[in-house]
């Protein structure tokens, strides 16, 4: 089965995407704060979450509710796709939660509330670095047989 004829993996593909964009644009607010630019560091990253919490509602809750508990986490919560859904949910949590945070507490403001909040910063990159990687081995556990059929 190819990936065009499977909407899931197409739609899983997509997500993927666009996550895969987001990683950029955190790179590329990162660059942005290391080079003093820090209102468009927080406009970067104002835009990277609104783009990862689209993906958050319309793909990976509906996934998880529909499909993913019902089809692996209820029948088997110690199997390998289970274990991975697990993690990526418990870090990609965390990393949203805090960079709404972030983002909704900023607001815009000065370098100096963006300063004050760089330990959390490394937090919830970390934390969504984390659930990324395992949103990438969720990704080729379920889609493996799309992408090479």
């Amino acid at each position: 089965m190819s990936l065009l004829n499977n909407p899931f993996a197409l739609i899983a593909t997509a997500s993927l995407t666009i996550q895969i964009v987001v990683l950029f644009l955190l790179s590329y607010g990162y660059l942005l704060k290391r080079h003093l630019r820090f209102r468009e560091h927080g406009k970067a990253m104002f835009i990277a979450v609104v783009l990862h919490l689209s993906t958050v509602f319309t793909v990976m809750i509906p996934s998880f509710v529909l499909a993913i508990v019902p089809n692996f986490i209820l029948p088997n919560s110690n199997g390998i796709t289970s274990v991975v859904t697990l993690v990526m949910l418990v870090t990609g949590t965390l990393a949203v939660s805090l960079g709404v945070w972030l983002v909704v507490s900023w607001r815009f403001h000065d370098w100096e509330d963006c300063v004050k909040r760089k330990r959390i910063m490394i937090t919830t990159m970390a934390a969504w670095l984390v659930s990324l990687s395992f949103g990438i081995v969720l990704y080729s556990i379920l889609y493996w047989a799309a992408l090479t059929g």
